[in-house]
């Protein structure tokens, strides 16, 4: 997870309130310029004038590789809209690593058995329960970890 730093241009991009409506909007889908102006009520020639300095500051990118250009937000800008992102997907995965190792143990303890006396080996299948429960937890918390990675990156 790192950080942003932030220098004077990026601070002049994000110092009118159009630059940062741009990000915002930009943040729901791809857009043309056309359809930025026509939501804002702005001049087309306006809002190009924004997303230049928006591409400058390396915020937005255009995909030039259809008929129109579309703009969309880079991963940098992405994690200045949504900085705490990174720390829930951490969570998640520290969450899953401990629902494994326990559930790891619960099913150890239930092939191993518990030695009573004379003897004899008794197998709780709780124990087995639980550990193939929480190991079904721990992926679930992965796919959730994978899903939310892929739609920070994007």
């Amino acid at each position: 997870m790192e950080d942003v730093t932030l220098d004077r241009d990026d601070i002049v991009a994000l110092a009118s309130d159009a630059r940062v409506a741009i990000l915002k909007t930009l943040d729901s889908r791809p857009m043309t310029v056309s359809e930025l102006a026509d939501g804002f009520g702005l001049a087309r020639s306006t809002v190009h004038q924004h997303l230049t300095v928006l591409t400058d500051a390396d915020l937005v990118a255009h995909e030039s590789t259809r008929k129109w250009r579309e703009y969309t937000l880079t991963k940098r800008a992405r994690r200045l809209l949504h900085p705490g992102k990174d720390h829930r997907i951490i969570f998640l995965l520290s969450t899953s690593l401990a629902a494994m190792t326990v559930g790891v143990l619960c099913v150890t303890s239930y092939l191993r058995g518990f030695a009573v006396q004379g003897g004899s080996i008794v197998r709780e299948p709780l124990l087995l329960y639980a550990g193939e429960a929480l190991l079904g937890v721990t992926l679930v918390l992965w796919c959730l970890a994978l899903w939310r990675g892929s739609s920070v990156g994007e």
